[in-house]
């Protein structure tokens, strides 16, 4: 781990306990002993409660005739004026570059506005990871800067499966930020100073459950990122009702007083441990075209604009250092999912045709697991 983002020591408030789901130790820390009061810049930093405003809602159409169900993040109530902060002493890597590929299957909004935050419902599944130093993952994107000038700021929010930061096989939720590209700030959820949490009972980093199944429920979540218009904090909840998490705050940014561009869709890495194509899947590990209650999805993709979430109109495709016949993605429009997409894919598949033909039924590759 690089030095900069060794942790710092927390000061619990409580004993180290179990969440409600039983999969994460947490210490119940006070709010201003939390990682972000070590940067210099928010020593004097004075902790923001609630958003000034909490955004409107999108009305809805009409009711989708695709029946969903709402997944749950493992929770953990402390005390007040305490937040749960997951126990990571077995975590052996904080940073998201690697040396490996990261390859992508996003949607890109399409407008000339400038954009002050973003939300989406994604479906929760449980893809394979197949080797170590690689993981799969479904977020949100909110930028602005690019890596070719090297003044990259980034807000990342989903869930992940990564072997290696939790030592199991379990979608979880995740942050992410940088402020320059990635080479010295930033980290997840709250392994180093940034990020502020002021719910004191969601765990970040904690499970999410239940998870979707192949032709059987979909189980989702609802990500919302906006920047407080009177504060210029970035503010993270979840559920369709809004529950708060905390915030990023402004003074952590060097390149982010709007957005230049928000993107929804999936990751992998890719190590090529064997010579090959990793097998570690994205989403549910199939492609677009095999539909709702099979693939992986983002519906009613937003941003926000005005103290209020707005529909997406206009959408651009992306695969980045990707092969289709790996991984791909399709946007489409529905009146009660407004702006969508399924995304996804096997990754490598042992009936792949080299010259480019189509994949057959996956073969079963023995994963990267924890025992």
């Amino acid at each position: 781990i690089p030095s900069h983002l060794h942790q710092l020591p927390l000061q619990p408030f409580s004993t180290p306990t179990l969440t409600s789901g039983g999969d994460s130790i947490v210490d119940c820390v006070d709010l201003y002993s939390q990682q972000a009061f070590y940067d210099d810049r928010l020593r004097s930093h004075k902790i923001q409660q609630r958003p000034s405003e909490i955004p409107k809602p999108v009305e809805i159409r009409k009711n989708s005739k695709w029946k969903t169900f709402e997944a749950h993040v493992s929770t953990w109530q402390c005390p007040s004026g305490s937040v749960p902060v997951r126990n990571y002493e077995l975590t052996t890597s904080t940073s998201v570059v690697s040396t490996y590929s990261h390859e992508h299957a996003v949607v890109k909004a399409e407008t000339s506005r400038k954009l002050y935050g973003a939300k989406g419902t994604m479906s929760v599944w449980n893809p394979t990871v197949e080797s170590e130093g690689e993981f799969s993952l479904s977020q949100i994107w909110i930028t602005s800067g690019n890596y070719e000038s090297n003044n990259l700021n980034s807000i990342e929010v989903g869930w992940h499966v990564s072997p290696d930061m939790y030592q199991d096989n379990k979608p979880r939720l995740f942050i992410y930020w940088t402020s320059d590209t990635y080479n010295i700030t930033g980290c997840y959820n709250l392994q180093c100073a940034g990020f502020i949490q002021v719910s004191d009972k969601i765990v970040l980093g904690g499970a999410i459950s239940p998870v979707s199944t192949f032709e059987g429920n979909q189980y989702e979540i609802t990500m919302s990122v906006w920047k407080d218009q009177k504060s210029g904090n970035w503010w993270l909840s979840l559920g369709s009702n809004h529950s708060l998490v905390g915030y990023w705050p402004a003074a952590i940014f060097a390149n982010l007083a709007y957005a230049e561009n928000v993107e929804w869709g999936g990751e992998i890495v890719n190590s090529q441990t064997f010579g090959r194509h990793t097998a570690t899947r994205m989403g549910s590990g199939h492609f677009p075209d095999e539909g709702f209650g099979k693939v992986s999805y983002i519906r009613n993709l937003e941003i926000f604009d005005n103290n209020r979430f707005q529909p997406v109109q206009d959408v651009e495709v992306k695969l980045t250092d990707t092969d289709p016949r790996f991984y791909n993605i399709k946007d489409m429009f529905r009146d009660d999912w407004g702006t969508y997409i399924f995304f996804g894919g096997p990754g490598f598949s042992q009936n792949l045709d080299p010259e480019g033909g189509d994949f057959g039924e996956e073969s079963t590759k023995s994963a990267f697991t924890i025992s």
